[in-house]
């Protein structure tokens, strides 16, 4: 099966789910190839690239695409093209998308060249842009595509649920990584849309954090993700402050980049945390991985933004279980699904400071109540995210879309949207 990524950046530092997704598919012998509509950022590389063997294409900008060109490129193979797109122009009047006609130049320009790649379907991460993309390819007569929806594509309250409704209903699937996130969308789309979706959990390679947990740092307390308001460091600062004034000893790391950074460092030194808290700034994933086994205690408390946006289901809470780290954190979207609703780990409710300290002083003071939850946590790693079984699991999900295509002689199925 030749199958295509279309992502907005790849590789991107925060995303190390859709590269660990993409080794599992290339490990099962799945033939892939990485649109990215977007040069990627500068920012470090996880070493897992090495192991890449998918081509990545960046995509010219759509204002370096000639519509009129690439329509016409498109035309020679697809007669009726000039009737899709007027379709296309009609519905759009009910989606009304601001960047509708750039992502129709990039349409084209993937009619053509997944044309000549002979690539049979297209799978891409967040409802949005990407997804978008890929939809209109499919109303032009290009290949299937397929969806999965994390958490700002389908949780902000910016989310259209019309078109986010018209996404799914054209997907031949849409994986989502939760069931929070299922139950969220039965409210937001229709019945039929509904049915295209399935729960699938992100995988981790389980062996790779397995590592020497001999190492660690009594006491010592590592936060990791994106420096952004619904990762929760501002509560973790508070609450680590809060430890400190009642003189609990620790030190702590919080691992990451964006754009509360300074806002963070400056709250570090107004609570008189410098000497305590490091921000060791952007990791790759070796890096992380080091600090996860220098660790004692994982902390990560996310909240729900005033936009709605929030985390679905946290890679790092994952690395962490496997790796045999005890967590603090909160029950926002899908992670009480990690932590087995508390019994993997601990949940403290959103921006709450004191039960945050509470818990972190609880596991930081308490070897057995760490022995205890490290062992949950790897045992619940190990059952739900495997990388290896959920590779295969979506593997088979994109064989049945190209064997169903192939059966019903679907090769181009626009002339029944919209008819």
């Amino acid at each position: 099966m030749r199958l295509a990524y279309l992502l907005k950046k790849f590789p991107r530092l925060s995303e190390t789910f859709v590269l660990n997704e993409i080794l599992g598919q290339e490990e099962l012998g799945l033939d892939v190839h990485v649109f990215a509509r977007r040069a990627p950022d500068d920012e470090p590389r996880h070493p897992q690239l090495e192991r890449l063997r998918a081509e990545v294409e960046v995509m010219p900008s759509p204002r370096r695409i000639d519509p009129w060109t690439a329509l016409f490129a498109a035309q020679e193979e697809s007669p009726d093209l000039l009737t899709r797109v007027e379709r296309l122009i009609l519905m759009n009047r009910e989606w009304a998308h601001p960047s509708f006609p750039n992502l129709v130049a990039e349409a084209l320009w993937l009619l053509v060249r997944t044309r000549e790649l002979g690539i049979e379907h297209v799978h891409v991460h967040f409802a949005t842009d990407s997804a978008v993309t890929a939809m209109i390819l499919r109303e032009l007569g290009g290949p299937t595509y397929s969806i999965t929806a994390h958490a700002k594509d389908i949780y902000r309250n910016t989310v259209s649920p019309v078109l986010l409704d018209r996404l799914i209903s054209g997907s031949e699937l849409t994986v989502t990584v939760c069931d929070a996130n299922v139950r969220h969308l039965a409210g937001l789309v229709s019945p039929a849309a509904l049915g295209r979706v399935r729960r699938l959990y992100n995988g981790i390679d389980l062996a790779a954090f397995a590592g020497d947990r001999a190492v660690r740092t009594p006491r010592r307390v590592l936060g990791v993700g994106r420096l952004v308001a619904k990762k929760g460091f501002d509560v973790m600062i508070d609450a680590l402050g809060l430890l400190k004034a009642r003189g609990v000893a620790f030190t702590a790391a919080i691992a990451g980049d964006g754009e509360e950074r300074e806002s963070l460092a400056e709250r570090i030194r107004a609570a008189g945390l410098a000497d305590s808290i490091e921000l060791t700034g952007p990791l790759d994933s070796d890096q992380v991985r080091a600090e996860m086994n220098r660790a004692s205690v994982f902390c990560l408390p996310c909240t729900i933004g005033d936009d709605g946006n929030r985390d679905a289901l946290p890679t790092v809470l994952l690395e962490a279980m496997a790796g045999g780290l005890p967590i603090v954190s909160t029950p926002v979207t899908g992670i009480p699904e990690i932590l087995d609703e508390g019994r993997a780990g601990l949940l403290v409710p959103e921006r709450d400071v004191e039960a945050t300290a509470h818990a972190l002083a609880e596991l930081l003071d308490g070897p057995e109540h760490r022995a205890t939850f490290a062992r949950r946590g790897r045992e619940r790693a190990r059952a739900l995210f495997d990388r290896e079984k959920q590779a295969t699991i979506l593997a088979g999900w994109f064989r049945e879309v190209a064997s169903t295509a192939t059966a019903s002689g679907r090769t181009d199925v626009a002339s029944e949207v919209g008819a």
